[in-house]
């Protein structure tokens, strides 16, 4: 069966993405990713279909994907059953960001446990409580206290993987990308490349991709699960943080002019909306968190 190519948002402030999906079923094509995810259902059951192999989950079970499995996961909910999926998973990319760990002499082993573990696995029963309280934990760390727990979870994994159930006999990366699916590709990369631009419309970045608006539009979120104006919006967003933090000199109008944000207006409602702070409120709270308390 031919799979999707799927973009997971980028977050370029971050070496890992610790995504948590609550909602009435779950993301129904037949998909691949370029990021190993580990996933863990609190709530849902049905079928994983992964290449060629099936396998019946539930509530409490974990699974670590490789890059570029072709994977799906199906809810099967009783007719008069009330459909919820809550799902924590976390996104990375072994080769890239977070590559320099695993060069290092100490984590030749990890290393060895990551590229053997392509084909996936699914978690061992005796280990998913105390690897889903980790995952939930990491939710609430930051910086290089969140990637050393990561590295916990990963080393706990490695150091139990004879218990582990392989999720395919072999690994068979894609031979080729479609013409669609590279379309949103370039169009991705094109967006990163120039969302700092307050002219970058919709008509410009659907041309690059060569497809109408419409369908770019459609083809967007069916790849990524989120629109292309979300996509452009974290973005700028996360440049914005970077900006407020990393110098005095900048104002608030300034940071958004400079993050692609035409309107004072527009961009403290992004923001707010994404961050769940004001710019303002963002400053205080990471001055505060900061600060070196004498």
């Amino acid at each position: 069966m031919k799979s999707l190519q799927f973009s997971v948002p980028a977050d370029t402030n971050k070496s890992i993405r610790i995504q948590e999906d609550i909602m009435p079923n779950f993301y129904p094509y037949f998909h691949r990713h370029t990021e190993t995810q580990i996933m863990w259902i609190l709530k849902g059951h049905g079928t994983l279909a992964i290449e060629q192999n099936l396998f019946a989950f539930e509530p409490g079970d974990i699974f670590y994907l490789g890059a570029n499995q072709s994977h799906v996961f199906k809810g099967d909910f009783a007719e008069n059953e009330k459909q919820k999926v809550h799902a924590i998973s976390i996104f990375f990319d072994p080769d890239k960001k977070i590559s320099a760990f695993f060069d290092l002499p100490e984590f030749e082993e990890l290393k060895n446990f990551i590229e053997h573990s392509k084909v996936g696995f699914q978690v061992a029963s005796k280990l998913k409580a105390i690897v889903g309280e980790n995952m939930a934990a990491l939710q609430k760390t930051q910086g290089v206290e969140q990637i050393i727990d990561f590295i916990k979870i990963l080393n706990h994994l490695m150091q139990n993987r004879h218990l582990h159930i392989p999720l395919s006999s072999e690994k068979k990366l894609p031979n080729h990308i479609s013409d669609n699916d590279q379309r949103i590709i370039d169009a991705q990369n094109y967006i990163k490349k120039n969302f700092t631009q307050h002219k970058l419309t919709l008509d410009a970045i659907a041309k690059e991709a060569c497809m109408t608006p419409q369908a770019f539009c459609r083809s967007f979120k069916k790849h990524t699960r989120i629109t292309y104006i979300q996509y452009l919006n974290e973005l700028r967003v996360q440049r914005a943080c970077r900006l407020l933090t990393s110098s005095s000199r900048y104002s608030i109008s300034s940071v958004a002019f400079n993050s692609g944000f035409n309107s004072l207006t527009n961009f403290n409602r992004v923001f707010k909306s994404i961050m769940k702070y004001s710019p303002k409120e963002y400053l205080k709270h990471y001055k505060e968190a900061t600060f070196d308390h004498e």
